[in-house]
């Protein structure tokens, strides 16, 4: 319910940020416990741990260039001479001696940092069955989040529910301040709402005899998927509409995964996409004919308006002025404004290059571009061990929780590239989210339970016959 913000400075975003410091306290403890664990192993250094600690030492350089006086002497070469030209006093710049141009808003904008890295660390740690029910708040909250859309649609404009004064005033925006993120909360909903549904009831449809509990289930799943959908119409954005239908042709791609755990035994591929195949269509179909006329007209112009083109272009000029280190984090606005040229002046405030695959390399420079390689690489190596070579171990259901969040994550991966749903620290708190789910579930919590180490010598004492004597007898089950 906090950080739809499209800007930093929200009592909103700041009260998120000061929640999740005792979060990002617990999650430093559990994980220093889990290094403890792994270091008693023959080799706890993995290829995905190797790159997120690559990354933590990229992110590490980011937040050093904006406030220590190192980085700025060479970052300044290209672009001193449009800050100049627009009126700033270059040696007032250069005695800051960091690489951003405005440090107190660079470090500002660290702190968003904060929420999403917290999530990330806890929910990685959660066993499976325990990320099953996390998957379920995520369903609720998504549909509260579409409640408070459609009642703002309902009331108007001038609806109490609109918490931005800026905002899209005729759309559905739920707990944002634009329409596109909440269009973007809503596919991702969509994803891990049948991650839920798929793996709460395991082995329900394992049977034909009709039952009320299957009534209720198949009733609930169509009812869901309608709302979801419906949402994302009404939210009248066009990226979030292309996006939910590549999202259900996932869902059609995966449903012999899903139908082998909803019922416990393998079907023919080509038959069970079909069946899916069809109820999606007609889901789709439903939804066009109740409100078509309302979002059809979103597409008049084109999928990518002129304006985007034009953004991507003038910020393409300034990323190369601004390496190596870039102009530091929250500096867009002022960097745009300095490179707009006569022809790309238009009435509205631009606050983002809606593009983040370019705002975030012009921000922070070569070290931003190398951290957004290493997360390709992880994000490609799960890929890989989710969809091509899962792991002999791995559940199906849990199997199906990875494959749909590795989905949520590169839909918001494209959505980053016509717009900047990842600059909300709601959409950035799901983006870790769903990073956390593709990660290996753990065997068994670690959290406030007895130390792995002194769990396997206990069973490995008891199994060998040497317990001392007097000590209770330890049941371990496989």
């Amino acid at each position: 319910m906090l950080g739809g913000a499209t800007r930093s400075g929200y009592l909103a975003d700041v009260l998120l940020q000061l929640l999740s410091i005792p979060a990002l306290l617990l999650a430093a403890w559990l994980w220093l416990d889990r290094f403890a664990v792994g270091a008693s192993r023959r080799n706890p250094w993995s290829a995905e741990l190797l790159l997120g600690l690559a990354m933590a030492a990229c992110g590490v350089i980011i937040v050093l260039a904006q406030a220590v006086p190192l980085f700025g002497v060479y970052g300044w070469a290209g672009i001193s001479a449009h800050l100049s030209a627009a009126g700033a006093a270059p040696q007032g710049l250069a005695a800051t001696g960091s690489s951003s141009i405005d440090p107190a808003m660079s470090l500002a904008a660290v702190a968003a940092v904060v929420p999403p890295l917290a999530l990330f660390l806890l929910v990685s740690v959660l066993g499976g069955e325990q990320r099953l029910r996390l998957l379920g708040w995520f369903v609720v909250f998504g549909l509260v989040s579409l409640a408070v859309g459609v009642l703002q649609v309902l009331q108007g404009p001038d609806s109490p529910l609109r918490f931005f004064a800026i905002s899209n005033r005729e759309e559905a925006v739920g707990f944002f301040a634009n329409r596109n993120h909440f269009a973007a909360q809503l596919y991702v909903t969509l994803l891990l709402g049948v991650a839920w549904l798929a793996t709460r009831d395991e082995h329900l449809l394992s049977s034909r005899t009709p039952t009320s509990r299957k009534v209720l289930w198949l009733a609930g799943v169509f009812c869901v998927a309608l709302l979801l959908l419906a949402g994302i119409a009404l939210a009248r954005s066009r990226a979030g509409i292309l996006l939910a239908l590549v999202a259900s042709a996932a869902v059609v791609a995966m449903s012999p995964t899903l139908m082998t755990a909803l019922r416990g035994r393998e079907r023919r591929p080509r038959r069970v996409r079909g069946i899916i195949f069809a109820i999606m269509a007609a889901l789709l179909l439903l939804v066009g004919q109740l409100g078509a006329d309302r979002f059809l007209s979103r597409f008049d112009a084109g999928l990518v308006d002129q304006m985007r083109a034009t953004l991507n272009t003038v910020t393409l000029q300034a990323v190369r002025d601004a390496l190596p280190f870039g102009t530091g984090l929250g500096t867009f606005p002022s960097v745009y404004a300095v490179y707009e040229g006569s022809r790309d002046l238009r009435p509205e405030y631009v606050n983002r290059a809606h593009d983040d695959w370019l705002e975030f390399p012009l921000e922070t420079g070569i070290a931003g571009m190398l951290l957004v390689a290493l997360f390709l690489a992880w994000f490609a190596l799960r890929v890989f061990h989710i969809w091509i070579r899962p792991a002999p171990g791995e559940g199906t259901r849990h199997l199906i929780v990875q494959q749909c969040a590795s989905l949520a994550v590169l839909l918001l991966m494209l959505h980053s590239v016509v717009d900047y749903p990842l600059r909300t620290a709601t959409m950035l708190a799901y983006l870790a989210a769903c990073c956390a789910l593709m990660t290996p579930a753990r065997r068994v919590s670690a959290a406030f339970t007895m130390g792995e180490p002194v769990r396997e010598s206990m069973r490995r004492a008891a199994h060998e016959g040497l317990a001392p004597a007097g000590a209770p007898t330890v049941s371990v089950r496989p």
